[in-house]
């Protein structure tokens, strides 16, 4: 009996400071995890308009200094709403850079469809002159400009704040 009374005084210490070593690495662990993928947003909302007329299916970028940009759609009336990723709605805390370009409208989905490939793009294909290699004659117009001023998207001058709580940004473009 003896025995066991001083291996039990000799184990009792070890295997407390196991147990406190391991609780603090748990403790150090838990506190870390999700650090990275953790940032502040704020909700971002507004209407964007064209020479007075809301503007549908265009979308917003808020692009910040660093770190991923936030975007959203405009419905028919031209309002929109940011989504940073995923479900997470708004935008980073700070300066950003908006872009807004034609986005077109949003292809609708068949089981029995290609996805809408060729809703979006009619491909006719025709032997080529190049040793009977066939080539793709692209529609007219497929590459057209977008109606949206280069100032507002591609050189953009828009400029905003993003800051805590509400943010309401209405986008008044014009053509010319």
């Amino acid at each position: 009996m003896q025995t066991e009374t001083k291996l039990t005084r000799q184990l009792m210490p070890t295997g407390i400071s196991i147990k406190l070593t391991t609780a603090a690495l748990l403790v150090c662990c838990l506190g870390c995890s999700g650090g990275g993928d953790e940032v502040k947003l704020a909700p971002v909302s507004g209407v964007v308009t064209m020479d007075g007329k809301p503007l549908a299916d265009v979308v917003v970028i808020f692009s910040p200094d660093k770190g991923n940009p936030s975007s959203g759609r405009t419905d028919s009336a031209g309002k929109y709403t940011l989504i940073f990723k995923e479900n997470a709605k708004g935008a980073l805390l700070g300066p950003h850079r908006i872009s807004i370009i034609t986005g077109g409208p949003v292809p609708t989905q068949n089981s029995d469809d290609d996805g809408g490939i060729s809703q979006t793009l009619p491909i006719e294909t025709f032997r080529g002159e190049n040793d009977g290699v066939a080539a793709i004659k692209l529609p007219k117009d497929t590459f057209k400009k977008d109606a949206i001023p280069e100032r507002y998207n591609t050189k953009s001058e828009l400029k905003k704040e993003v800051v805590d709580g509400k943010n309401s940004f209405d986008f008044a473009l014009t053509s010319k």
